[in-house]
């Protein structure tokens, strides 16, 4: 996660944060539990679930020269662990199609 934020970014926040607290007047707990939290708890979600462990390296190694691995969950958890980006195989092999269209793609490729 560290690559992915900056000191500038952090500043840039918290003046943010201040300023909208300051002009706007909405009380610390509001600012906190819808917008703070949110955002730090998907950052996490998001490095977790679609970055460390779909790139985490097997431990007979990568098959495939993406350098990445898929996790099948079933489709309720696939979609709110990371938007279905657990097919994250699929999201290398066919960069621009949409999260949504990920399981398809690993039906269409993989049929059971």
């Amino acid at each position: 996660m560290g690559t992915h934020w900056s000191w500038w970014r952090i500043l840039g926040l918290s003046l943010l944060y201040n300023v909208i607290k300051s002009q706007l007047h909405i009380p610390d707990d509001n600012l906190t539990l819808f917008w703070v939290l949110p955002s730090l708890l998907s950052s996490v979600q998001l490095f977790y679930f679609g970055t460390y462990l779909p790139h985490r390296e097997p431990a007979e190694g990568y098959s495939d020269d993406h350098r990445t691995t898929s996790s099948y969950r079933p489709l309720w958890l696939s979609f709110i662990t990371c938007y279905h980006f657990g097919y994250h195989w699929e999201h290398h092999e066919y960069p621009l199609l949409p999260w949504w269209q990920l399981p398809k793609a690993r039906r269409t490729l993989l049929p059971d």
